[in-house]
This record gives structure tokens, C-alpha cells and sequence, in this order.
């Protein structure tokens, strides 16, 4: 067994002197700096599907390379740690699960950010409304308004509207807008971009009352969102907790050697195997129905 765990220790070495050593990106390298004009602007210029995006979109700064040798590190040490214990195919299957795990959670930190948007939009919607009816001009209200919610506290949306307010006074205002739209990680900001530019190609005065309509309606819609995606984080406990119910189960009962030579068992393994893989799989559905449902 300890023969086996000197390759292992070896290879999570090598991997974590890579990611000390290897040469960082040349963007923003801290979490607070990840909702940063600078970013918005880097983020609009990559591919979504990309490593290099979802990594920047997470605030993680390393490079794919070293997030995938991570990746395959942290599987293979999963799958040795877990042989000792349970040797066979439910080693596997967990190394086969430890190596997911980190893909899962970036996605779901890349999703977050849309999230974070989607909470600040029914004040950033009011705030553009209000100050679209005193009078003022599209960009410089979103300036306006993008550094009001920065006041409050570091934020994604920020950038987002400082951003296209600046594009705005530089290009046309159309083209700064659908910019907003595509680069958009909410669907509801894309919406209000659309808004926006209706607004614009209206002339302003004549499209007041309409968005004035429209955007109460949007913020009510939101805040209805956010307060059912709050209660449907309840329903994915029960979904979190059953896998480490089954873990503690498998542990405690292979203490005793009848259980633990039954463990062995191709039919056992391939059971146990199954229904570790069905139980991480199913709350990764259950989640993102939930998520999609909200």
C-alpha cells in the first residue's frame, strides 16, 4: 500500500510546483480584481466555451494547463487513496468523480456570476428608470448607476454598465449595447440591453412611459426569481447529503471482515459503483432542472 501511495505523492508534488511556478496569464490575478472593467472587457474578447474564459469568469488565474494537470492529480490521488480502503471499481469510479468535481464547480462558478446579476438587476432597473425619466442620457445614466452599486459593495454588474456606457461614447450607442447583449452571462441583462436600445432608436422621450411600464414588470419578475431560487436551494440538501450518508455507511460496515471480503465482490463493486456514480450525476441534474426551472 505504501508502494503504492510514493508515485502518487510524487505526481501531486510535481503538480503543485507547476502551479506555484508556471507562468501566470497576463490578466486580472485576484478575486477582488475579478469584477473589474478591465475583465468585462477580456471577457468579451473570449470564446464562452473556453477554459480561458470560464477560468477568467471564475476568478481563478492559471492557466487550462495547469487547471487540467489539477484535474488529473487530484482523480488519480482520489482513486489511490479510495483503493486502499475499497479496492476495485468503486476506487475508480470515485477518481472518476474527484476528477469531475472541479470541471462542475467551475461551471457552476461561471453560471454564478449571471446569478449575482440577475440579484442587483431589480435596483440597477429602478435606478435606470429613474434616472432615464429625470433626463438624463443612456450612457451617462449606467455610469451613473453602475458606480452607485459599486459604492454598495464589489459587484458583477458594475463593469458590465461602465463598460457600455464607455463603448457608448466612443462608437455607436446601438453597437455598445448589442455588445452588452452578447457578452451578457444574464439573460436578463441581454433583455435589458434590448430595452435599452429600443429606448435609444426611439428618441428617448416618446419610449419613456413604455419603459417605465416594462421595467416594472421586469423587476417584479426578477425579484419573484431570486426569492424561488433562495427555496429551491433547500431541496438540493437532502441531494448533497445522501452521498456522504453512503460513504460513512460503506466505511463502517467494511470494519468488519465478512462485510469487507463481501465488498470485493464483482456484483458488490459494480453495484456500489453504480450507485456512487447515479447519486453524484443525479444532484448535478436535480440542480441545474432547479436552476433552469428558477
Amino acid at each position: 500500500s505504501m508502494t503504492i501511495l510514493i508515485p502518487v505523492v510524487g505526481l501531486l508534488c510535481t503538480t503543485l510546483v507547476l502551479l506555484l511556478w508556471y507562468p501566470k496569464p497576463t490578466r486580472t490575478g485576484k478575486l477582488a480584481d475579478l469584477y473589474t472593467v478591465d475583465s468585462a472587457r477580456t471577457l468579451s474578447s473570449l470564446d464562452q466555451k473556453t477554459l480561458d474564459y470560464k477560468l477568467l469568469a471564475a476568478g481563478l488565474p492559471i492557466k487550462p494547463v495547469t487547471f487540467r494537470l489539477l484535474c488529473v492529480a487530484a482523480g488519480i490521488g482520489g482513486a489511490v487513496i479510495t483503493w486502499l480502503f475499497l479496492p476495485g471499481l468503486p476506487a475508480i469510479v470515485v477518481g472518476g468523480i474527484v476528477f469531475y468535481v472541479p470541471n462542475a464547480w467551475l461551471d457552476d462558478r461561471v453560471k454564478s456570476r449571471g446569478r449575482k446579476i440577475d440579484q442587483l438587476l431589480p435596483i440597477g432597473i429602478g435606478r435606470i428608470a429613474a434616472g432615464l425619466l429625470a433626463g438624463g442620457s443612456v450612457p451617462d445614466v449606467l455610469q451613473q448607476v453602475g458606480e452607485s452599486l459599486e459604492i454598495e459593495k464589489t459587484n458583477p454588474l458594475t463593469p458590465e454598465f461602465v463598460l457600455t456606457a464607455s463603448e457608448m461614447r466612443i462608437k455607436d450607442r446601438v453597437d455598445a449595447l448589442r455588445g452588452l447583449a452578447s457578452r451578457s452571462p444574464s439573460v436578463s441583462l441581454a433583455n435589458l440591453a434590448q430595452l435599452l436600445e429600443g429606448y435609444t432608436e426611439a428618441g428617448g422621450r416618446a419610449y419613456t412611459g413604455v419603459l417605465m411600464d416594462i421595467s416594472m414588470r421586469v423587476q417584479q419578475i426578477l425579484i419573484a426569481r431570486n426569492r424561488a431560487q433562495a427555496k429551491a436551494g433547500d431541496s438540493l440538501v437532502s441531494a448533497k447529503v445522501l452521498p456522504a450518508v453512503l460513504v460513512l455507511i460503506l466505511v463502517y460496515l467494511s470494519q468488519d471482515p465478512m462485510v469487507r471480503a463481501s465488498l470485493n465482490a464483482i456484483p458488490v463493486q459494480i453495484v456500489i459503483g453504480v450507485t456512487m456514480a447515479a447519486m453524484v450525476f443525479g444532484y448535478v441534474i436535480i440542480r441545474s432542472m432547479i436552476m433552469e426551472a428558477v
